[in-house]
C-alpha cells in the first residue's frame, strides 16, 4: 500500500500460523529485502500454530501432510523489527518459545485434536479461513483482547511510522495473523494510502 505524495510503501503478509515450510520460506526470503519490519508478539515460534500443525496431523486432516507452524526467526534476517503489543521483554533465548507458550501447546493441542477428530477429515476445509478487507474478525469470548487491543497497539505503531518515515523511499512489512489485516487496511486507507500492488502465497494445499 503506498501515497501518491509519499515513497514509504507499507507491504502486508497476513500469516496463517501453521503451513507449509516453503510458505515461511519464501515470507523470510521477501522480509530480508524489506527495510523495516512490524510484527507480531515476539520474536519467537508461534505456540497456536504448533498446536494446530500437531492436531491437524495427529487427526489425518486433509491438507495436514508436512505442515509446520509459524517459526520466522527475525533476528537472523538483518532488518530492523518492531513489536508492537505489550509483551514483556526477554533476551535472546535459546529455545523458540517460552515456557508460557508450551502451556498454549499442552492444553490447547488435545481441545484441538477432539475438535477435528468430531468434525472428520475435512474439518479444516470448512473453517472458513478467508478473510477480507471489509471482515470484523472475531474470536468467541476473547475479540477485544486477542484482536481489537492487539489491533489497536499495531495501528498506533504504522501511524507513527507513517508521521516519522513518510518521506523516506522505504518498504515496511507488516506480519501479523490475517485477522488483524482489516484494521490494518481501514487505517492505513485514512491515512491516504492504497493497494499498489497484490501477490499469492500458497499457505496450505489440498
Amino acid at each position: 500500500m503506498g501515497r501518491k505524495d509519499s515513497p514509504l510503501r507499507f507491504v502486508l503478509y497476513p500469516m496463517v500460523h501453521m503451513g507449509l515450510p516453503r510458505f515461511y520460506g519464501e515470507v523470510a526470503r521477501r522480509l530480508r529485502g524489506c527495510d523495516l519490519i512490524v510484527a507480531e508478539g515476539a520474536d519467537a515460534a508461534s505456540s497456536t500454530g504448533m498446536a494446530y500443525a500437531i492436531a491437524l496431523k495427529v487427526t489425518l486432516q486433509w491438507g495436514s501432510k508436512g505442515l509446520v507452524h509459524q517459526d520466522i526467526d527475525y533476528a537472523a534476517l538483518g532488518v530492523p523489527v518492531i513489536f508492537p503489543e505489550n509483551l514483556v521483554k526477554v533476551k535472546r533465548r535459546r529455545f523458540r518459545m517460552l515456557w508460557l507458550e508450551w502451556l498454549t501447546v499442552i492444553f490447547f493441542t488435545p481441545v484441538l485434536i477432539v475438535t477435528n477428530a468430531v468434525g472428520g477429515r475435512g474439518h479444516l476445509m470448512r473453517q472458513g479461513l478467508e478473510v477480507s478487507d471489509d471482515q470484523q474478525a472475531r474470536i468467541r469470548f476473547m475479540t477485544k483482547a486477542m484482536i481489537d487491543d492487539r489491533d489497536a497497539e499495531l495501528i498506533a505503531a504504522l501511524a507513527e511510522i507513517h508521521e516519522r518515515r513518510r518521506l523516506e523511499p522505504i518498504n515496511v512489512a507488516v506480519v501479523y495473523g490475517a485477522a488483524h489485516l482489516p484494521a490494518v487496511v481501514r487505517a492505513l486507507s485514512d491515512l491516504g494510502y492504497r493497494a499498489r500492488s497484490a501477490e499469492w502465497l500458497d499457505v496450505l494445499e489440498f
